[in-house]
């Protein structure tokens, strides 16, 4: 007996255990997006204020324990009553527990059985000797369940009138009182519930005044107000992921959180977001995602993780704001943000996009190619960006290092950046570096934001966090300016297409490789939309590019959102410049100071001190040997020399220029007159490079894949046979350049003179299948 006696008092616990509350998010305009549950994945549990309203404490205690500030945690007289009550019918129809002892139930839940009920008497005996009266009646009305999942008054107060404890009229007071005793059968949200709740509050009410406690007025206004009852709160579907991402970093102790959400902003992103991904599932696109900011603030104003949460085919459940994809040409104007930054390129700088070849990590070689297939020969940096080629990227990337930008988009936000030789090398301007829509979304924010952060805010609560520079202010706007230039998209992207704006509106679209990844963002003085279309598993779309599938998302989301951000400010219709640019006219070839024979003449824009002082060298009175149609040498006779005004383009442009049929001028002399020793014959491969490897795909079409060959040879005028292992490919003549199909294996490349027995090196290359 003494043993089990120990046991019992042992058992019994003294305490008033803490449970952490449920915590309320609602948008920027305080409408109800969801709830984080708190202990046992229930709601409530909130804090009560110091003083606890009186019409809480007097309805609570006329309900539950009218003698709870006579006794010390067990009522006797209770207890004996219900006995009676319980033996004369046979069953149990009384249970006596005062407010302590439902405390201790409450607390720690048991079966309801005799043995329980004496242990949390108890404990009730217990809570009320060490805490007091007042300690354990804050922890009932803390704790109490309240219908639907929700414990403590305060919560329910919230949930059921929208408004705080202290602002309860009689009859809500009394109604949230009566919950507690038969919280399922008295939801406020069924009808059969609230008309038992309503009848209890008001016997709860009648019996206050029979005893004195409120008088006839406030008795009669209670019974004849209003108890307006508020709407069943909902979660909206759409804006899930907010609230599952959102909600797992609340920030401070409150309960209730105004996020920078705003719901129309959510619901027309949504909109406009689902109704596009329709419009592509015949391509094979299976999910979309995207997001809005405000700016400079950061706030974000929609947060749309997939087109449907519930949609299990199409892993609606995955959050692709947050999943690191492929972005592919998105990153191209970070690239050239540093190149203007490092006084290496200007906007106007000359860039090719023709073939070129660059060395891999592994001693390979890399042969990129522009989306089209195409090259368009000589681009200024602006057309090349807002053109979105590849190898104009690419090259200035080579410049500028890959390692350097990597540290940069790091620094900007992007994770899991990895600094291996081989991790990206040159492809990471058309998306090696995976990132999330989040992140990229960070780093055009700061593009739009004269180069510096804005850290993304999603409760209205928290203050603004500082940005850091992450690019020079002349550097960002003049790549944002680019960026927001229609002309500058041609011909790539024809006007009046989803890029296009009749505001300034910075837009630059992204297709990864095999088309699994389609992105856009744009962003504007008050705005940044970042959109993604794709599949869960990166299974390929049909042709769904950046352009094609997903800037015609975000180019609905900012018409029909900007004008209910900043309504009262007129929208910039041009992007702004830096304040230390100066406009000059370029020849829109060279982007040198014109001449005289340049057809075509631009305004470009330059941070002072980078201005051309050149003069345009493709544009040239050109000496030509009437009698070849090539350069005329010092020694040509008058008679047979004509000068005349010719498109006077680099080597590096003629297999270009040919491809074009372009009327350029001749890069050699006339073996007539020539200003070399024309007795010196000699051939050098030019292309492809010694020790070059190639990847044979055997996807490719034949006709496509094909290797340029490419030699220098003296006297120009002799034509050269092209041998691939020992065999005959080709004969060609100036500028001595020929296509040859790849096979795979290792090779012996040489060029031959087709009028001697000059010949080239051997070039050794391998094809990888």
């Amino acid at each position: 007996m003494a043993v089990g006696a120990t046991a019992f008092w042992r058992s019994l616990d003294d305490a008033l255990l803490e449970q952490a509350p449920s915590q309320v998010l609602l948008d920027r305009r305080g409408r109800f997006l969801g709830e984080r549950p708190g202990s046992r994945e229930a709601y409530g549990f909130w804090p009560l204020p110091p003083t606890l309203p009186t019409k809480v404490v007097v309805t609570t205690l006329e309900t539950e324990d009218r003698g709870y500030f006579e006794h010390q945690g067990i009522a006797w007289r209770s207890v004996l009553r219900a006995a009676w009550q319980n033996v004369t019918n046979g069953r149990v129809i009384s249970g006596a527990s005062t407010i302590a002892m439902q405390v201790a139930r409450l607390q720690h839940p048991r079966a309801r059985t005799l043995a329980a009920k004496l242990h949390e008497a108890a404990e009730a005996r217990l809570l009320v000797r060490r805490h007091g009266h007042d300690a354990v009646l804050r922890q009932y009305l803390t704790i109490a369940p309240y219908g639907n999942r929700t414990h403590g008054v305060a919560r329910a107060a919230n949930l059921y009138f929208d408004k705080p404890i202290d602002d309860l009229s009689w009859l809500q007071a009394a109604y949230l009182a009566a919950l507690p005793q038969q919280p399922s059968r008295m939801s406020p949200w069924t009808e059969a519930g609230h008309t038992r709740a309503l009848e209890r509050a008001r016997r709860i009410l009648t019996q206050l005044h029979a005893r004195g406690v409120i008088g006839d007025d406030e008795l009669h206004v209670a019974l004849t107000s209003s108890l307006s009852l508020a709407r069943h709160p909902t979660r909206p579907p759409e804006a899930m992921h907010a609230l599952l991402a959102w909600s797992r970093h609340l920030p401070g102790d409150r309960v209730i959180h105004r996020t920078t959400l705003d719901l129309e902003v959510q619901r027309a992103a949504h909109r406009a977001l689902t109704d596009n991904l329709a419009r592509l599932r015949g391509a094979g696109a299976g999910n979309t995602a995207g997001l809005v900011v405000e700016l400079p603030s950061g706030d974000v104003l929609a947060y749309v993780g997939s087109a449907d949460y519930f949609d299990a085919e199409h892993r609606g459940s995955i959050d692709y704001l947050a999943t690191r994809r492929s972005p592919g040409s998105s990153l191209k104007p970070f690239i050239y943000a540093m190149a203007l930054e490092d006084g290496t390129h200007t906007t106007a700088s000359e860039l090719p996009d023709t073939p070129v070849e660059f060395a891999t990590a592994n001693g390979g070689r890399y042969a990129p190619e522009n989306i089209t297939h195409t090259f368009l020969g000589p681009m200024l940096l602006r057309q090349a960006l807002g053109n979105s080629r590849n190898i104009p990227a690419l090259r200035v990337l080579s410049e500028v290092g890959v390692d350097r930008v990597a540290q940069r988009l790091e620094r900007g936000g992007v994770k899991q950046v990895k600094y291996d030789p081989s991790a990206y090398g040159l492809t990471l301007a058309i998306g090696s570096l995976h990132v999330t829509p989040l992140e990229l979304a960070g780093l055009y924010a700061a593009l739009a934001n004269k180069g510096v952060t804005v850290p993304l805010r999603h409760f209205s609560e928290a203050p603004p966090a500082e940005g850091t520079r992450l690019f020079g202010e002349e550097a960002a706007m003049l790549i944002s300016h680019v960026l927001a230039d229609p002309e500058a998209r041609r011909p790539a992207f024809p006007a009046s297409g989803p890029l296009d704006f009749d505001t300034a509106v910075a837009v630059k679209t992204g297709t990864s490789q095999g088309y699994r990844d389609a992105w856009a963002a744009a962003f504007s003085d008050r705005l940044l939309v970042v959109t993604w279309v794709g599949n869960h598993d990166w299974r390929r779309m049909n042709l769904v590019s950046g352009a094609a599938a997903a800037a015609p998302a975000a180019h609905a989301i900012v018409e029909q959102v900007s004008p209910e951000v900043r309504p009262w400010q007129a929208p910039l219709m041009s992007a702004p410049l830096p304040a230390s640019s100066i406009a000059r006219g370029v020849c829109a070839l060279s982007g040198r100071l014109p001449g005289p024979s340049c057809p075509n003449v631009k305004t470009e824009h330059f941070v002072r001190g980078t201005e051309p002082s050149a003069p345009c060298p493709f544009h040239a009175e050109v000496r030509l040997d009437l009698r070849t149609g090539l350069l005329a040498g010092p020694g040509c006779p008058k008679a047979v020399v004509e000068t005349k005004p010719m498109l006077a383009l680099p080597v590096r442009y003629a297999w270009w220029a040919r491809r074009q049929r372009l009327d350029v001028a001749p890069t050699v002399e006339s073996p007539l007159c020539p200003t070399t020793d024309p007795s010196v014959r000699a051939v050098r491969i030019r292309e492809p490079a010694p020790a070059s490897r190639y990847l044979f795909d055997p996807d490719t079409p034949r006709a496509l894949s094909t290797l340029r060959l490419s030699a220098v040879v003296q006297p120009a005028t002799e034509e050269v046979v092209w041998l691939v292992d020992g065999v005959p490919v080709a004969r060609v003549g100036y500028p001595h350049e020929a296509r040859w199909p790849v096979e795979p294996g290792p090779h012996v490349i040489r060029a031959v003179l087709a009028g001697g027995r000059e010949a080239s090196a051997p070039v050794r290359i391998t094809v990888d299948d």
